[in-house]
């Protein structure tokens, strides 16, 4: 009798066990299954989604609460703010979060205060330097004063509008304008993205209308002849005579001139690789305004290329090598630039403007001098820009009839139509030519 007892004890308790064990077994299975992708153990409440985030979720008196994150750790950092928000009754949703976010920016921030947080996180860093430069400084000297100190929340398109009348009645250039416009309507847009206004004021802002441009200075052959003759005469000059030979007969754009170094000038092949540009600019963003010199990358991809050099281009270039004084500078990295002054610094593009007007008005005073002697009127030179060159020497192509596909390439520029609509002065000129031809 107590065998049998003892015997069915034994396998109740065996029976008990197994049950155990299966049970057991399945919270290990369970557990096992509760990982994440890695193998490591989620906390409770949390699971791994198909893209790999985590997502935590939890019913507390009733009302469900719901997070995402793309790591564990920020799943974990955030439930645990969670619950201690909803302990103390202070948890805000996503939407209650940004509502409120969206309505303290409504109201405190100013036109001035957002330009200078988007200009932090949005520019600093992602435009070239002269672009930040740029658009700092014309923002600066036309918004801040005015819609500047505005409720970003508050500005409205009239008021847009007014500003840029006044601006157009005290003698800035449509094109300025647009340039200006371009900078509101990006920062505008800026606000609308992170929630702090609904619409972009600035579009249809800009009621000017468009001024016929003017032609672009070119000098004539003659003229061309002349400038140069001057300089290479004048022993004030001289020293110059290189960079506007190659100004001319390249058609390089001032701050690509200035940019060259010696390893950029290839005599074998005879060609110049154009591939970066120097530039000067006041740093307004980080140093109150200094004066600052950049080696920055072409205008455009399509700036980046070869120029073929004329011989007297060639001649220029090595003319200059056996004359110049020893570049001591390096910037960005570069250094043996090409044209450069006594003391072995680079040239500022302010500078060439002013060497320029100075060997004018010495021109137009020989000039006076000689028409006096000769009883006639004088034949002045008009100011002109380093910019002029690239103009002078495009209409010089179009004149001995080279391709424009080729002019475009030469210069620099991205579409063949850029090339068209800025000398289509000098394309008309050429068709009517032709024309006379045909007659003749």
């Amino acid at each position: 009798m107590k065998m049998l007892l003892y015997e069915k004890r034994t396998k109740g308790i065996a029976f008990t066990c197994c049950q155990f064990l299966k049970r057991l077994g399945g919270f290990i299975y369970m557990a096992e299954k509760r990982k994440d992708k890695d193998g490591r153990i989620l906390p409770e409440n949390v699971t791994q989604r198909k893209d790999g985030t985590y997502m935590w979720r939890k019913s507390v008196n009733g009302k469900n609460y719901c997070l995402y994150a793309k790591t564990l750790g920020e799943i974990k950092q955030k439930r645990n703010i969670a619950l201690g928000e909803i302990e103390k009754g202070k948890y805000k949703g996503k939407y209650e979060k940004m509502k409120e976010e969206r309505e303290i920016a409504q109201k405190d921030i100013t036109l001035n205060e957002w330009f200078f947080k988007w200009e932090k996180v949005y520019r600093i860093g992602n435009v070239k330097e002269t672009t930040l430069q740029n658009n700092h400084k014309q923002y600066i000297t036309h918004f801040s004063n005015n819609i500047g100190k505005m409720k970003l929340k508050d500005i409205r398109q009239i008021r847009i509008t007014e500003v840029f009348n006044d601006l157009n009645k005290l003698g800035n250039s449509y094109s300025t304008l647009r340039y200006n416009h371009s900078i509101l309507s990006m920062l505008f847009q800026s606000a609308i993205e992170n929630g702090l206004i609904d619409i972009n004021p600035t579009i249809g802002a800009l009621k000017i209308k468009k001024t016929k441009t003017a032609l672009r200075q070119v000098l004539s052959e003659q003229e061309e002849t002349r400038f140069i003759d001057f300089i290479s005469q004048n022993k004030c000059y001289k020293k110059y005579e290189s960079l506007f030979i190659v100004g001319f007969g390249t058609g390089m754009r001032i701050g690509e001139i200035l940019a060259l170094t010696w390893q950029d000038i290839d005599f074998e092949q005879k060609l110049i690789h154009i591939n970066k540009t120097l530039v000067h600019i006041n740093d307004f963003v980080n140093n109150n305004g200094k004066r600052k010199i950049l080696i920055n990358s072409t205008k455009t991809e399509s700036s980046t290329r070869d120029v073929p050099m004329l011989n007297r281009v060639c001649k220029a270039l090595e003319k200059q090598k056996d004359i110049q004084s020893k570049s001591k500078v390096t910037i960005n990295g570069y250094t043996d630039f090409v044209f450069t002054t006594k003391t072995g610094n680079v040239f500022e593009d302010g500078n060439i403007r002013k060497v320029m007007k100075t060997i004018i008005a010495a021109i137009n005073k020989e000039e006076f001098k000689k028409a006096e002697c000769e009883g006639r009127e004088p034949i002045l030179f008009e100011n002109f820009t380093p910019h002029c060159m690239r103009h002078t020497f495009a209409t010089r192509c179009y004149e001995k009839g080279m391709r424009e596909k080729n002019i475009q390439k030469i210069l620099g520029h991205s579409k063949l139509d850029i090339t068209l609509n800025i000398y289509t002065h000098i394309t008309n000129e050429i068709m009517t030519s032709d024309f006379e031809k045909m007659e003749n």
